[in-house]
């Protein structure tokens, strides 16, 4: 009798264990393979780029007019050079647009966000250009699996690995003759992630502006996953499967314990942000307070994830002056 039902119980419990690693692989998978191309954005230059491009796939209304009625060619730059140069893991070279308009002034390093991206989408190109409009020069870069950088994975590492491209291009600045106190890094979305982790291994950069970035590891799994629509009890499966495909411990995708009281943040959020809920948002302005974090902060009114800067962006490229001269060397 006993055999009678333990065997189909054992059955029954090994098919759902299955089931489970199996929707966990799926989702790790779909979540964290890379689209290597640019997207609509693929092959746009710092002075052909349109936010335009591939409006009409957005769908809540806000977000495609407002890319549909950006004036882009006003933010168009048609000086930069093309760099190239090492990431800070061997045998990995990063591609960069270098913005060097004003002698002897600040430089940041433009971070861009998930697949599909790079140094070609709208974000980073004007972020450049309202950088150079309030005389900080910039330096654009596609992270390794991106752009012109080197393709070494079809898996997104969430930065975790990422931000020693970031920390390549700081390197080659300094050789370029910019002083480390002259340096900031900006990080669009999970750009930020990256951003956040350089900067925590490099003391001397003391300006980060994190625009629309996760907080913490737990929270962002929940909200992938529901994303697709799975309830988040698939999370311990996502993880372990995101550790086979990549390599890294996801578990390490926590920004908000990479800060550091020695430095200094910007964050800024859309408050409708669908894609990184404002949640997170929340999470690093309570942890900043909690931990003695010298940070601004700034929840943008009727934003989804990245507006801010699209809808106002004299404001955000004279907040951006204002914050990356305070804290950077301008002498």
């Amino acid at each position: 009798m006993r055999n009678k039902f333990y065997f189909p119980f054992v059955g029954l419990l090994l098919f759902i264990v299955i089931v489970y690693f199996c929707v966990g692989f799926y989702l790790a998978h779909t979540i964290l393979r890379i689209d290597h191309s640019c997207g609509d954005h693929e092959g746009s230059l710092p002075n052909t780029w349109s936010a335009q491009k591939g409006y009409q796939k957005y769908k809540i209304e806000a977000k495609s007019k407002l890319r549909k009625n950006f004036d882009s060619a006003r933010y168009h730059l048609d000086k930069w050079e093309e760099v190239f140069f090492p990431s800070r893991d061997d045998d990995i070279q990063i591609s960069g647009w270098l913005f060097n308009y004003h002698p002897n002034k600040p430089i940041v390093i433009v971070v861009h966000g998930i697949f599909p991206n790079g140094k070609c989408k709208w974000e980073s190109n004007l972020v450049a250009s309202l950088l150079i409009n309030n005389g900080i020069n910039a330096l654009t870069i596609d992270l390794r699996n991106y752009g012109q950088s080197s393709i070494v994975s079809e898996y997104e590492n969430l930065g975790l690995s990422e931000y020693r491209d970031v920390l390549g291009a700081f390197d080659f600045l300094t050789k370029r003759g910019f002083s480390k106190d002259k340096i900031g890094i900006h990080g669009i979305s999970l750009g930020a992630t990256s951003a956040i982790f350089a900067a925590k291994e490099e003391p001397s950069i003391k300006a980060i502006w994190s625009e629309s970035s996760l907080a913490e590891f737990r929270m962002i799994l929940k909200d992938e996953i529901y994303r697709y629509n799975f309830p988040h009890d698939f999370a311990p499966a996502v993880s372990f499967a995101g550790r086979i495909l990549t390599g890294i411990d996801p578990t390490k995708l926590s920004p908000a314990y990479s800060l550091s009281s020695k430095q200094n943040y910007f964050f800024t959020h859309g408050a409708k942000d669908q894609r990184v809920p404002p949640h997170h948002f929340y999470f690093l302005k309570q942890y900043a307070s909690n931990n003695h974090i010298k940070a601004n902060f700034w929840l943008v009114k009727d934003a989804y994830h990245v507006d801010a800067m699209l809808m106002y962006p004299t404001e955000y490229g004279l907040k951006m002056k204002a914050f990356f001269e305070r804290h950077l060397n301008v002498k």
